[in-house]
């Protein structure tokens, strides 16, 4: 039987609306109060979740659920384990000005069940935690800050365009923080320890904002108290961490919110889209006060690594054939991705098979003949991206680059050279020409390209990191200090 629940308008004119509200209108006058008017009704699974909808449509729309939660949008979900009566109000904006409409919602009794979620134990210790779990930027470690695109490319989720070397913030006050998430009440203690680390677009909001001299800026700042939290999942998204402003996670951008892109028992690892600049996405890496993620507690990957430490018996014959032999990504899981290490992919795509998703790469061909002679052969599609200067990101015709700025990425003839390994050295494959790589254009020895054209006559040196039943495996370092590595398997053309 559903939970009885009533509301009561609040702030509602006596005027009746004259005219439609245009879908995202900007007009100069201020906008009535009935433009802020939305309904709401329990959940089908659950009486204590409640989906909320707005009348009209506007060009910003903040919802208060009235328990420390908020979100924006049209169509909204609060959720409310607790039994009590909310306030909840709905603030659409224009270029005139602002509206509110306020209703009151009834949750009629407890519901435990909501309390006991895997994502609400992992980030407060549950319900036995009475002093809540506190969590940190795990500083110790490379890449615990960084920024990627927004919307991402290739790489999936991750700082591909910069990642922080270890303690590389000392001084910002990014170290010092800590935030305690309680599970009752959904309290969020926020202890800045004098002050905070701020992007510098952001330096305005903060009285006293300084250099810290290791980019960017900080500023005094002491939590006001009285903060909580809020986790909205939707299916087929990363789960949102909202807090109440001004409380924010080791980086303020101009957001309280931050998309969870993985969270475990002793790692949380948090997305945020910079609110000056849309097109990018910082992250920020958290362990538990007082977790060691060094070397006693390496991170955790899915799949083992292949073994890196040399003494991988490959040879320029296995490479070459009997005079020419060409090479092409292996079309199965594991094959083509990122991640923290040689020979993982928990960047992207964790796991994931993306052979069916972008077949054009792997039907991509990799000649290597005896003369030193390496030629890409693209057999007549590419995976383009946009920093090759095309439109779309997609397979598309190899002729789609010709009069860009990527052209040089096309189907091509270079050259290449093989440094045999060691007992500690892996084998080694260097291509050599305006454009050349193997598997990944937009990849090179310490970076990534984020824009067309290649440099001139660069060489791009790839480490075999393995080499069984004809498959070998190559991986390159693209933030050259151990950061981040893309891996490749590729089989023989005839295989």
């Amino acid at each position: 039987m559903k939970n009885y629940i009533k509301y009561l308008f609040l702030l509602l004119p006596v005027i009746l609306l004259a005219a439609c509200i245009e879908d995202y209108r900007l007009d100069a006058t201020t906008p009535p109060d009935q433009a802020a008017r939305f309904t709401f009704e329990a959940s089908p699974e659950n009486d204590n979740i409640i989906n909320f909808t707005a009348d009209q449509e506007f060009f910003l729309m903040k919802w208060d659920f009235g328990n420390g939660a908020s979100a924006t949008g049209k169509n909204v979900t609060g959720i409310y384990p607790s039994a009590g009566t909310y306030n909840v109000t709905l603030t659409i904006f224009d270029r005139g000005g602002s509206a509110s409409t306020t209703l009151e919602v009834v949750i009629e009794q407890t519901d435990p069940t909501l309390l006991d979620r895997p994502i609400y134990n992992l980030l407060t210790g549950g319900v036995d935690a009475l002093e809540g779990k506190t969590w940190v930027v795990d500083s110790a470690r490379v890449g615990h800050f960084g920024v990627g695109p927004d919307p991402v490319q290739a790489g999936g989720y991750f700082p591909e365009w910069y990642q922080a070397q270890a303690n590389e913030k000392v001084g910002s006050g990014m170290y010092t923080d800590r935030y305690t998430f309680y599970l009752n009440d959904f309290e969020f203690d926020w202890e800045t320890n004098g002050f905070i680390y701020l992007n510098g677009a952001q330096g305005a909001n903060f009285p006293g904002a300084f250099d810290p001299g290791v980019g960017d800026l900080s500023a005094p700042f002491v939590s006001p108290g009285g903060l909580t939290w809020n986790i909205v999942e939707e299916e087929g998204e990363f789960p949102v961490l909202s807090l109440t402003s001004p409380g924010f996670l080791g980086y303020y951008a101009g957001t309280n919110s931050f998309q969870i892109i993985s969270i475990e028992e002793n790692e949380m690892f948090v997305r945020l889209i910079d609110q000056a600049n849309d097109g990018l996405a910082w992250y920020v890496r958290l362990i538990p006060a007082g977790f060691d993620s060094g070397e006693g507690n390496p991170d955790p990957d899915p799949d083992p690594d292949p073994d890196t430490g040399g003494d991988v018996a490959f040879t320029l014959q296995d490479l070459i054939g009997s005079g020419e032999k060409a090479w092409k990504l292996k079309p199965a899981a594991g094959a083509f991705g990122v991640g923290p290490n040689p020979g993982s992919d928990q960047f992207y795509p964790n796991g994931n098979d993306i052979s069916g998703e972008r077949p054009c790469l792997f039907n991509d061909l990799f000649i290597f003949r005896e003369d030193g002679e390496f030629e890409y052969d693209a057999q007549g599609d590419i995976f383009g991206e946009f920093y090759m200067g095309l439109a779309e990101e997609q397979c598309q015709p190899a002729s789609n680059l010709v009069g860009t700025s990527g052209e040089a990425w096309g189907p091509g003839v270079h050259t290449f050279s093989f440094t045999e390994g060691t007992a500690t050295v892996n084998p080694k494959i260097t291509v050599t020409g305006t454009g050349a790589f193997i598997a990944l254009p937009k990849a090179f020895n310490g970076g990534e390209y984020t824009a067309g054209p290649p440099a001139a006559n660069r060489s791009v040196t790839y480490d075999i990191i393995d080499y069984t039943n004809e498959e070998m495996t190559i991986s390159i370092d693209i933030t050259d200090n151990g950061g981040v590595f893309w891996t490749f398997v590729l089989i023989p053309e005839d295989i």
